[in-house]
């Protein structure tokens, strides 16, 4: 049986911004577009008609950078984003643990807290948990996922009190007598993650389920995420596996490419003995890039970055790799097929990444190499022209210039600030640029991303005439990010981005023209029909 949407004001995105009425799909995918007239045409008996109703259609968006599996996990957490102040996170705790009827002496978690603006001025600690409860161990990531904060109790049934582990990377918090506060920041969490129990392989795919219809209803086709870095889930074999068998049954509600997180030699090592490449898999489950992280977040002050920040003279951030490391570890994935994307989100990383990259590409001047760094938040005018001269894919969350607006001059001055999250400097230098959410992290809605870099204004609204507003790019540019510029860092040009024969029958029906409406109203535009492989899979 064969699908056609109809009745459309139908944006292909193809290289000449085509624009049709309707779309003929079989098997999954495009078979040619049209007019009605031409497009019905060709209907047959049995045939589904979708009538878009004179609606915008565009391809299905396609998500750069999530963690899926950490969100659709979340979801089962008591869900801290919305808190206000430390005294707004013991009450939201304590209604979690009611409204769940959560045993005593049983792990509690939550996610997506974030101090920035709590009137108390300081992250939360134990002694905030122990007010919540002395009879739950309670464990709550701060909404970037570089902290991790427990309770007495948590901290007592790990054996902390008595003893600190050993630990590398990151820091443990203590307190002036020695004794930990309850605060593990950056790597020092994986202390905690990896003491939980972990969820095993069908909880795992319940979670990834969960994660893909919310990221479908929001009109996500694909996405590209990094999951192995749940350590709470399992190993990577659990997660790997849960995957396999989702896409064997055709059950995976999206189409998905996972990256690799492998931080330590021996899991990348034991990783080649399967022998995956970047780009095998099925139309559904890919195996994706190579990821490395190189520092933290830029919220807590563990972006690396070359000058000092501004607000905490003699701090400079990470990085929790070597330069030695981090190249030596991109060369060996690459020689056994795995491109590499590192996270950039301070200017030491990005400068980082690129000098690893730059010998591989030199090397192979014949190559198509998409080596990619996502996040690219602080920059500079000479490494925007740096990724161009390379052809390193920007991978941006553009979702984040509405939330870093509150931190970025703090944490930069004035001057480093103008010149980060330099959407625009990327399309004018050249630069493919690939939209990505960094959910849970941020709101998954592509469409708020959309808003954000279009009016480069914060959650408020403000300022109302765009926080360095030179660097504000245009819809069209916004759109092809979240669709071509992601297929194109994927090497997936081919089969996703545009609205063309040939190519999977994946796009979106949006409430209103979202090339057309005033830039207020962006984020009021809401997808009313995802299409997925011909079929459709939601209607709102």
């Amino acid at each position: 049986m064969s699908t056609i949407l109809r009745n459309g004001n139908i944006r292909t995105l193809d290289s000449n911004d085509t624009v049709v009425q309707a779309v003929y799909m079989t098997d999954g995918k495009i078979v040619a577009t049209g007019t009605d007239a031409e497009i019905m045409a060709m209907a047959k008996d049995g045939d589904e008609v979708i009538d878009a109703e004179g609606k915008t259609v565009i391809p299905g968006f396609y998500d750069s950078h999530t963690h899926l599996l950490s969100y659709g996990y979340s979801l089962t957490m008591a869900y801290l984003d919305d808190c206000k102040s430390i005294e707004e996170l013991i009450e939201c705790l304590k209604k979690y643990i009611e409204d769940n009827n959560i045993p005593e002496g049983t792990w509690v978690e939550g996610r997506g807290w974030n101090e920035t603006n709590y009137p108390e001025g300081r992250m939360p600690d134990r002694h905030d948990l122990d007010k919540v409860s002395t009879k739950h161990m309670i464990s709550i990531g701060r909404s970037c996922s570089y902290v991790c904060i427990t309770n007495t109790k948590a901290l007592e049934e790990l054996g902390f009190m008595e003893e600190l582990p050993e630990f590398e990377l990151g820091s443990i918090f203590v307190d002036d007598n020695g004794v930990p506060t309850g605060v593990f920041k950056g790597e020092a969490k994986e202390v905690v993650y990896s003491r939980l129990p972990k969820l095993g392989v069908e909880k795992i795919k319940k979670s990834i389920v969960a994660a893909c219809e919310k990221y479908r209803d929001a009109g996500m086709t694909s996405v590209e995420t990094d999951d192995f870095e749940l350590t709470r889930a399992g190993d990577f074999n659990d997660i790997l596996q849960a995957y396999k068998e989702l896409d064997e049954a055709g059950e995976l509600p999206i189409r998905v490419n996972l990256m690799l997180y492998l931080p330590e030699d021996e899991q990348q090592q034991e990783f080649y003995k399967y022998g995956y490449k970047t780009g095998d898999g099925s139309d559904f489950f890919r195996i994706g890039k190579f990821k490395l992280l190189i520092a933290g977040s830029l919220g807590v002050r563990e972006a690396a970055l070359i000058e000092q920040y501004s607000d905490e003279p003699g701090t400079y951030g990470g990085p929790v790799i070597t330069q030695e490391a981090l190249s030596r570890k991109i060369k060996d994935a690459y020689e056994h097929g795995l491109l590499s994307v590192c996270d950039g989100i301070g200017d030491m990383e990005v400068y980082m990444a690129l000098k690893a990259y730059e010998p591989i590409i030199k090397a192979n001047p014949d190559k198509d190499l998409r080596f990619g760094i996502d996040h690219c938040q602080v920059t500079t005018e000479g490494l925007i022209e740096e990724y161009a001269r390379l052809g390193v894919v920007a991978g941006c969350e553009l979702v984040f210039v509405k939330s870093d607006i509150e931190i970025a001059e703090d944490r930069l001055g004035r001057h480093r600030a103008s010149l980060s999250y330099n959407w625009k400097r990327f399309h004018d230098e050249g630069c493919v640029v690939a939209a990505g959410s960094d959910s849970p992290v941020e709101d998954y809605n592509p469409i708020l991303g959309i808003e954000g870099s279009v009016t480069r204004r914060d959650w408020d609204g403000l300022p109302v005439e765009g926080w360095f507003p030179e660097q504000c790019i245009t819809v069209e540019q916004a759109v092809h990010a979240f669709t071509t510029g992601a297929a194109y860092a994927n090497y997936e040009e081919n089969e996703k981005g545009t609205i063309e024969a040939g190519k999977f029958a994946d796009m979106v029906v949006l409430s209103d023209d979202i090339f057309n409406v005033n830039k207020d109203n962006i984020a009021d535009v809401k997808v009313v029909k995802t299409i997925i492989g011909g079929k459709l899979v939601y209607e709102g």
